[in-house]
């Protein structure tokens, strides 16, 4: 695609995902159903992906003008609803009878509820004219051709995010740094995948191989890490839990624990791999 088709490519795309996310989130403002918000918030994740690409072709797209901001408070309540599913469905993977969590598991139902309608609240707080001035600056960007030199622009963004994971491996890598290299390769992962059906090259093909399996790993990881974090806020605002329940989750703790350490220990060799690979090509 010449810069012209480029920028018609990427406005009909994008209007194309405002639209499927208007249609999801007033579908779900009706029936409050998990598969309906899961769907707004795969639009969501793909117009904050757009929106990065946008600033990536024009630092100063967005200023003071709505971006980000007009969708993050539901990206989260929507975020929040999938995290509770996800604790969920490892907790029945590990558990496949129930017997051994039920008060929790009970409690995570109560918090699906309470997260849905919070995010039913946030919908009705959407400014949908914000949107159409949004819209606006969306078209200017994208039908401004000057900024389209995708792929330059694409590869710096790539090797500056990995400078940030280096820097990040080059200490302890405890929870904190693995989640921070974690979001830096989902960024990565996402814009790079989206410039790719754009404009396809060997160098962003092969950062995306690289990238998937590697992904793979640490989302397991993080799934695990969040289903730790959510044991101990429960446990924190449950004072009477009994004896048998205390036990119970302590050892699931640790058999989450034990299996994020084991799976650290495959997955960050990768994320060197990926790491010396970005940075040798750069060389």
């Amino acid at each position: 695609m010449n810069r012209k088709e480029t920028g018609e490519f990427l406005y009909r795309f994008y209007q194309k995902r405002t639209a499927s996310f208007l249609l999801n989130i007033y579908k779900a403002s009706i029936t409050g159903d998990s598969r309906d918000i899961h769907r707004a918030r795969l639009d969501v994740k793909k117009i904050i992906a757009l929106f990065g690409l946008f600033e990536l072709l024009d630092p100063a797209a967005f200023g003071q003008q709505p971006g980000y901001g007009l969708f993050r408070p539901l990206f989260r309540k929507a975020g929040k609803i999938r995290e509770i599913q996800v604790n969920a469905a490892l907790l029945a993977e590990l558990d496949p009878r129930g017997a051994d969590h039920p008060l929790f598991q009970s409690w995570l139902r109560e918090e699906e509820q309470v997260a849905v309608q919070q995010f039913l609240r946030s919908v009705k707080k959407f400014r949908e004219q914000e949107l159409k001035k949004t819209n606006k600056i969306v078209e200017k960007i994208c039908f401004s051709g000057s900024k389209f030199n995708l792929r330059y622009k694409t590869e710096d963004f790539i090797k500056n995010k990995i400078k940030l994971i280096k820097k990040l491996q080059s200490g302890e890598t405890g929870d904190r740094e693995i989640h921070k290299i974690r979001q830096h390769l989902k960024t990565i992962s996402t814009l790079t995948t989206l410039v790719y059906a754009i404009k396809p090259g060997r160098h962003l093909d092969l950062v995306i191989s690289a990238l998937n399996k590697t992904e793979m790993m640490i989302g397991d990881w993080h799934d695990r890490l969040v289903l730790i974090e959510t044991v101990n806020r429960y446990r924190k605002g449950n004072a009477s839990i009994k004896k048998e329940e205390l036990a119970s989750l302590d050892r699931l703790k640790k058999e989450l624990t034990n299996y994020n350490s084991n799976l650290a220990q495959h997955f960050m060799p990768e994320v060197t791999a990926i790491v010396q690979a970005v940075l040798q090509k750069d060389g």
